[in-house]
């Protein structure tokens, strides 16, 4: 069986996790990482740090994202306005319906729950262990931590982060670009925009870039 071939945006973190996901479920060849800077080493485990001018070169390779960052967004628009194809990974052991689904680029991690029609935009990271239930929709480059439980019915905006931990209970909508500090229980609507935390959650201020670049 030929494998496809793919490049992991970044070289650590969420890029080093993706990896051994992919290891562990054998379904591509991973050529190597792909970097927007100049490359601090030359290898990550047994696999060559690029920069990004090696994708001139790979047009028939399968990128996908691994950056948990507002700077994600901008770089995989870009790589998609430029041509590129993303992968999307969904590991062996998520537990999915038949009737969600999970669209281009998104990474599902290991002992995911997505239950009765949940919908999964693009470029979305869904942590490990996060349960989403029946009729969510989650938009796109939204960051799920591990371990957050999203009830029913829950909507969230493109471009938001739910920390570590955090509960949101049915039917609430949570805007864009909003971030959720860990371990919040989130039982009102959150507005574009905001930084949100606490038990019950409250919006403490509109967002910032610094706030983004600080809390990520």
């Amino acid at each position: 069986m030929n494998k496809k071939k793919v490049f992991i945006l970044g070289a650590q973190g969420m890029a080093e996790e993706l990896y051994t996901y992919y290891k562990s479920d054998d379904s591509a060849f991973i050529a190597g990482f792909v970097v927007s800077s100049v490359p601090h080493a030359k290898f990550l485990y047994d696999k060559p740090i690029f920069n990004t001018s090696v994708l001139q070169t790979s047009k028939d390779y399968l990128l996908i994202g691994a950056i948990g960052s507002p700077e994600r967004r901008r770089w995989i628009s870009k790589l998609e306005d430029e041509g590129f194809n993303f992968d999307t990974f969904i590991h062996h052991s998520v537990i999915i319906d038949d009737t969600s689904f999970v669209n281009k680029g998104s990474i599902i991690c290991p002992h995911v729950v997505l239950t009765h029609n949940v919908k999964i935009g693009k470029h979305t990271i869904i942590n490990t262990a996060a349960t989403i239930s029946h009729d969510c929709i989650l938009g796109d480059y939204i960051h799920v931590s591990p371990g957050v439980n999203i009830a029913g019915n829950v909507s969230v905006g493109n471009g938001s982060w739910i920390g570590i931990g955090s509960l949101v209970i049915q039917r609430i909508k949570i805007g864009k670009n909003v971030f959720i500090g860990a371990g919040s229980v989130v039982v009102d609507d959150i507005p574009d925009n905001s930084l949100v935390y606490g038990v019950p959650a409250k919006p403490q201020r509109k967002i910032s870039s610094k706030d983004w670049n600080d809390l990520l």
